[in-house]
């Protein structure tokens, strides 16, 4: 290793459909944001790891030999570790990076002390990914410090494990895929079993897809995210149990067979119900809360229809009829998945009003469609729109959203 400063650059993401139907093993289209996050590694010449960005109010440092010794703990107690060290959020992205490829012998450990720095244009906690993009950024500034190559999707699959096992937040690898391999300006089609990338479709000419942050922030670790991906699992127990089906992913069940029998999944169940009654279920980073009551069938629905809709979509974007015969499918794919954010207890009436002004405005002003994305509980508001309606949309931003922005 020499003095060399090493980078590594990823963007956020603008999720146009799918969002948290990527753990349920859907079909889902992003598109790479304009937006990126930058991690510099520049060489210490003492035994140090230290940590700074310019969206955190204070550094961060640890001994090379502390981090060193994390490398070796079982991973339970590596994150027990990291409470007792007080790391702050943003480090642990960084610096769970580098331990997980040492702890898999993929890098050795640093001869020397590390700096990182990170610089980001992408918001935080607005359903952008900014994690993915601070991940993603940091595996590939480890891999070029280090002389790593990544195999296939191998880069974002690590990077997801950092999220679920160090950070501990149960997201699916959607972000992590988008930011890795999206191409920009075109939106990327993956099937999320788990990690099949799909050739990227170009925007139609005259079209954008553009964020609006609400200004209401959101956390993929926090309690409805994990509710509504847990209650998902304990529907899709009941729902192979009841038709002695043996699926691997919620998304694989036929549409059809669903809604002839739906009424098998209750609409709800405490958790206390469903451990009674059924058992366990068969996801690593769900936790059945018996105190908690859960929505088992709008939980199971959502991505067995949002599937259906993104295929959809995507196959008329590849088909050669005219963009003004498939706009009002998407729209109508775009309404029907924001509103199946609601039914999941995702929603937000901040979101939900952006994304009525939206359809005010509609098709005769430049706007075709709008959801809420990613993790859902605010964030940001996916708009698909013509460019010549992009001044509307700032317009409507300052007056419905004083703390919000619009994502690029």
């Amino acid at each position: 290793m020499t003095d060399t400063i090493f980078r590594g650059t990823a963007p956020g993401r603008l999720d146009m459909l799918g969002g948290v139907a990527d753990y349920s093993g859907a079909l889902v289209l992003e598109l790479p944001l304009q937006a990126t996050t930058t991690v510099e590694l520049h060489p210490r010449h003492d035994p140090r790891m230290s940590f700074e960005s310019e969206q955190a109010p204070a550094s961060f440092e640890l001994s090379l030999h502390t981090v060193n010794l994390c490398c070796r703990l079982p991973l339970p107690q590596l994150v027990n570790t990291l409470d007792e060290l007080a790391v702050p959020g943003f480090v642990r992205y960084l610096l769970g990076c580098y331990l997980l490829l040492v702890r898999e012998n993929l890098i050795p450990p640093s001869p020397k002390g590390l700096r990182f720095k990170v610089s980001s244009e992408v918001p935080l906690s607005m359903g952008v990914s900014s994690s993915a993009a601070l991940e993603v950024a940091t595996m590939k500034a480890l891999a070029a410090c280090f002389a790593l190559t990544f195999q296939g999707t191998e880069l974002a699959r690590l990077a997801q494990r950092v999220e679920n096992d160090i950070v501990g937040a149960p997201c699916g690898l959607m972000d992590q895929l988008a930011s890795a391999y999206g191409v920009s300006g075109s939106l990327t089609p993956i099937l999320c079993r788990p990690d099949q990338v799909y050739p990227s479709i170009p925007l139609p000419t005259g079209l954008c897809l553009v964020g609006w942050a609400s200004g209401v922030e959101h956390d993929v670790s926090g309690s409805p995210y994990a509710t509504t991906r847990c209650a998902t699992f304990m529907g899709f127990e009941m729902f192979k149990r009841h038709t002695g089906q043996n699926w691997s992913f919620p998304a694989e069940i036929p549409s059809g067979l669903f809604e002839e029998e739906a009424h098998a999944i209750p609409e709800t169940l405490t958790g206390r119900q469903f451990l009674e009654e059924v058992g366990s279920i068969r996801d690593p980073l769900s936790v059945i809360d018996p105190d908690v009551t859960y929505r088992l069938r709008a939980g199971l629905s959502f991505p067995i229809a949002e599937h259906q809709r993104a295929t959809r979509v995507v196959h008329e974007l590849r088909s050669p009829h005219p963009v003004s015969e498939i706009l009002p499918h998407i729209g109508e794919a775009m309404r029907a998945s924001h509103e199946g954010y609601s039914a999941i207890g995702l929603g937000h009436p901040a979101t939900d009003a952006m994304v009525s002004a939206i359809r005010q405005c509609g098709p005769e002003q430049g706007f075709f469609g709008a959801r809420v994305s990613g993790g859902g509980c605010g964030g940001t508001v996916v708009v698909l729109l013509h460019s010549t309606a992009l001044l509307h949309l700032e317009e409507l931003c300052r007056q419905q959203t004083p703390k919000g922005q619009l994502i690029l």
